[in-house]
């Protein structure tokens, strides 16, 4: 949904919908698939330090604090639970923005790995799923993080498309990932 940029994005209108029929149908021959993976820090090995990259990243992750702000804003009533909607207000261009959201159907709450899985709601320009994640390494102390996902474009948006898509969906996860780096940078400056 086009919004200009004085326009509060309405995340009700959007927890009604059902998931997207294409999505529901799984992947097709002609979707894409993504792996974004990065060591972004490293603590010491062993559990997540208390405060650490780790619980930072996780809490960010949770809070759909995942792209920068140049990018867009995450949308979400509280931290991630199976069944929210998060929407992601997407600035296109300097005063149009997109509004689009997707449904939680997985969180992953672990010892040595935390993050979310959502799949896109009708009406988003996409059919996918993509998980965002971030695991320590109880060896290394590496701390990665993790984007994986498929997806296509959904109807009516003509295939035709994906070469203009595309390139901005990419770099999203590589934004992503940088993202990620600059928070642990900004709170933990000696982490990396």
């Amino acid at each position: 949904m086009f919004l200009p940029w004085f326009v509060k994005e309405n995340l009700a209108d959007w927890e009604s919908r059902p998931v997207n029929q294409a999505t529901l149908a799984g992947p097709r021959s002609y979707s894409f698939h993504d792996h974004h993976r990065r060591i972004v820090a490293v603590e010491p090995a062993g559990a997540p330090t208390a405060e650490g990259a780790f619980q930072r990243l996780a809490r960010a992750i949770r809070s759909y604090d995942i792209f920068p702000r140049r990018l867009g804003r995450g949308v979400l009533r509280r931290p991630v639970e199976v069944g929210d909607s998060v929407g992601l207000r997407y600035y296109l261009v300097p005063g149009v923005h997109l509004f689009f959201a997707s449904r939680v159907y997985e969180v992953i709450d672990e010892p040595l790995r935390s993050g979310f899985s959502y799949e896109t709601l009708e009406g988003h320009p996409e059919a996918g799923r993509e998980t965002f994640s971030v695991t320590k390494d109880s060896e290394t102390g590496a701390i990665i993080c993790e984007l994986k996902a498929w997806s296509h474009l959904a109807r009516p948006w003509p295939r035709w498309l994906h070469p203009l898509t595309r390139p901005l969906q990419t770099g999203a996860g590589r934004a992503a990932l940088d993202h990620f780096e600059q928070l642990i940078l900004e709170t933990h400056p000696r982490i990396k």
